[in-house]
């Protein structure tokens, strides 16, 4: 009862930081980093490939590292969430996985023994739905003990299980010959010490959370797989085959790595293990140099070293083996995969560490298995792509660096996904566009024709687009109940006959970093950032939360405290937290430790509220005239004083030179997320000035007129921009950040034609259709 208050107590906080008033932050210092406890899988596994079943037995040492006796286990059953359709997974996603309806797609998992010693414990199994209490969810059970675990103690369980492979369609699965199999064995939680077993029911909108520890896993496979295998860590000695079979056995981390210490001085621990096989895999070998890389971008080693006081030996990587698992008809792509896992091996581990392991494998899913893709486990990733793409798009590069950018957030940063995801999923979006653009530029904008992409975009929106739109273009005309008719459906030659991409697209290119921003301002404010993944209002909460929001906040920190000092913060971070388990006060505590700075106030804007910020400028000025009416003199007495008339003829220029120009400057915010804001003027006279409306100015007041009370100025205004240096990214409209003299008109023109010209080109091909 006490355990089970306490974790109701920990979401009841969770929900009231993020509704209510910013949370304190409780930091734990490097020297109280709380020691997380170890667990250890020796698992054997059989796959009936003909009934879809997963027989399995698995030996789990647990190492309580806590000063707590631990009297039960919690065990994770993920494929449970896929058993029925009132499971909370289920319910929570509307009975669909990826915008697909669940028919006989089913999965689930069955222990059958669990034993502590000779004493079998299975009686005593009971179901736990510690977060909604939906009694039909079954991804949770517990089992009582014989006697606690003690301080420090250890103890062996073994488990047996059965399990029926679900259709590939959240992240796991087979589909036809393919199989991915992740979260497929009886997992333990995490006991936190003084909070109990931190085992949350597998939601919608959850990933996962467990210790670290090391995988010693035989798989038992028909043969036509063999050679076609891949896994976590490596694999240790040839497959064995016989009797149709192929056996074949994984170690995670490898022996060497066990026996190894990383640049912190820990040995490193994975705190997952999944597989893959497919025998239409086309295996694709190769290997990260890491002084090839350090040498190509000598300028960023340099930058890095300089910021974290550190010479190039201290941040040398090492080599790593990369296995790229890809379907035959993309075997092209085999490089590119390859390249896009070096661009964050590379990156990642020169700003936050090395990677540690010595193998990495990457996985490129089959048509109708991308469900699959896009994922993330220790020492494996799983891509996403298509054909006929071209390296400009960055179709695999963005999805492969991103998940091989999970290796180092998630990956040796452990932090809990079920409850902080942002922690991950926000560090990588960030760091993985930083790389991105750091290896490949900028991203080509293309337009799908017959399902290929062109490298080109149209300037304007072509008819269509919504209800009214898609009928008056002939798209679509909705009919009584669900019947509709489409006189003009889309098709790849049509489309490119109405548009005449080769005539009216352009090329487009974009920052691979705005997409944080846009993805931040498609809901900006639902809520905070640092909540737990199913307490958001929906999947677009929750994920823009998670990614880009996060990312955004990042962005904005770094311009906020400088880049090196930014560095200093993250790297302080993810050193000092490799191997173990923190959770969002830790990373304040550890950032302003490393970036030497106070951001306490950022941090519960940025991550614990709802705070936006829009900021706009407005700007007038006319030729000052001459002072007119009665004046007090030095002697007291009033004296008249006139204007002189207009010239009749000329500009007036002599008057402005004379008296100067009378400029008004108004400073506008809305939104209640207040940072130190920079305002560069320039002058007609070349000069420019800086000055900065404060964050003390601004609780005082949401505007502000920074020339008030100078009077006229010798010069004319020609700019007043909002944050020149680019700082913030959460500015919601940029548009009125900037006011110019002289607009730019001639742009206008230039967009204005191209938009005329594709719409021509569009009603030239409805007319030719139509008669």
């Amino acid at each position: 009862m006490m355990r089970r208050t306490m974790r109701r107590l920990r979401s009841i906080a969770l929900l009231a930081c993020a509704l209510a008033a910013p949370c304190p932050r409780t930091a734990r210092a490097q020297a109280e980093v709380e020691p997380a406890c170890r667990t250890d899988y020796a698992i054997t596994a059989r796959v009936d490939e003909a009934a879809r079943r997963l027989i399995g037995e698995e030996v789990v040492l647990f190492r309580n590292e806590t000063r707590d006796d631990v009297p039960d286990l919690w065990f994770h059953l993920y494929w449970n969430a896929f058993a029925n359709d009132r499971s909370t997974h289920l319910v929570e996603a509307r009975g669909e996985l990826r915008d697909l309806g669940v028919r006989d797609e089913w999965g689930w998992q069955r222990v059958t023994s669990i034993r502590v010693g000779d004493r079998e414990l299975l009686p005593k199994l009971r179901w736990r739905q510690p977060d909604d209490g939906r009694p039909e969810d079954r991804t949770v059970f517990s089992v009582e003990l014989p006697e606690p675990v003690k301080a420090g103690a250890s103890l062996e369980v073994r488990v047996q299980w059965e399990a029926l492979i679900p259709r590939v369609r959240r992240r796991t699965g087979h589909k036809d010959d393919f199989l991915f199999v992740a979260h497929w064995f009886p997992k333990l939680g995490v006991y936190e010490q003084g909070n109990g077993w931190n085992a949350h029911q597998f939601h919608a909108h959850t990933e996962f959370y467990s210790d670290y520890g090391a995988y010693d896993v035989e798989l038992d496979l028909p043969a036509r797989y063999e050679g076609r295998i891949g896994a976590s860590g490596v694999q240790a000695g040839p497959a064995r085959g016989g009797d149709g079979r192929v056996r074949v056995r994984f170690l995670a981390p490898s022996t060497a790595d066990q026996r190894a210490h990383d640049a912190t001085g820990r040995t490193p621990l994975v705190h997952d293990f999944v597989w893959t096989a497919d025998p239409d895999f086309v295996v694709h070998h190769a290997v990260f140099h890491a002084d090839d890389w350090a040498a190509r971008y000598a300028d960023e080693v340099a930058r890095v070293g300089l910021a974290l006081g550190r010479g190039r030996g201290e941040l040398a990587m090492r080599d790593v083996a990369v296995t790229v698992l890809v379907q035959p008809e993309r075997a092209e792509q085999a490089q590119r995969h390859f390249d896009a896992a070096c661009t964050a091996l590379f990156f990642y581990g020169l700003w936050y560490g090395g990677y540690p392991y010595e193998h990495l494998t990457v996985v490129d899913p089959p048509f109708g298995g991308g469900a699959a893709g896009g994922m993330e486990y220790p020492t494996v990733a799983t891509a996403g792509t298509r054909l006929g793409t071209f390296p400009g798009m960055m179709v695999p590069e963005s999805v492969t660096v991103h998940e091989v950018g999970h290796q180092f957030w998630y990956g040796l940063v452990g932090n809990n996904e079920f409850e902080a995801a942002w922690l991950d999923e926000g560090f990588n979006t960030y760091s993985q566009n930083e790389a991105l653009y750091l290896r490949y530029g900028m991203r080509h904008l293309t337009t799908d024709f017959l399902g290929r992409p062109f490298d080109g975009t149209p300037v304007g929106a072509g008819p269509g687009g919504d209800a009214l739109g898609d009928a008056l273009s002939l798209r679509r005309i909705p009919l009584f109940g669900r019947f509709e008719l489409e006189p003009l459906p889309r098709s790849g030659p049509v489309d490119w006959w109405h548009d005449q991409p080769l005539l009216s697209f352009a090329k487009g290119f974009e920052d691979p970093r705005d997409t944080d921003r846009r993805g931040y301002l498609s809901d900006p404010d639902t809520d905070p950032v640092d909540l737990a993944g199913w307490l958001h209002a929906d999947r677009t909460s929750y994920r823009v939360n998670s990614y880009r929001r996060t990312a955004t906040m990042l962005r904005t920190l770094a311009g906020l405290v400088g880049g090196d000092r930014f560095l200093q913060g993250m790297r302080t971070f993810s050193e000092r937290w490799r191997y173990a388990h923190p959770y969002p006060e830790d990373f304040f505590a550890a950032f302003e430790e490393g970036a030497r700075v106070d951001v306490g106030w950022f941090f519960d804007s940025a991550f614990r509220s709802t705070d936006t910020v829009d900021w706009s400028v407005e700007a007038s000025q006319r030729p000052a005239r001459p002072p007119s009416g009665w004046f007090l003199d030095a002697e007291g007495v009033f004296q008249k004083q006139e204007s002189p008339a207009a010239p009749e003829n000329g500009s007036g220029a002599e008057e402005r030179a004379e008296h100067g120009h009378e400029v008004d400057l108004l400073v506008r915010r809305k939104g209640d997320f207040l940072l130190p804001l920079k305002l560069e003027l320039a002058w007609a006279d070349g000069r420019r000035e800086s000055l900065v409306w404060s964050r003390e100015d601004q609780v005082r007041s949401t505007w502000w007129r920074p020339l008030e009370g100078r009077g006229p100025s010798a010069h004319e205004l020609v700019s007043a921009v909002l944050d020149p240096d680019g700082m913030y990214a959460l500015d919601r409209d940029l548009s009125d950040n900037r006011w110019y003299k002289e607009p730019d008109r001639v742009s206008a023109w230039r967009w204005a034609e191209r938009v005329v010209t594709r719409w021509s080109h569009l009603l030239h091909g409805f007319g030719g259709i139509g008669g």
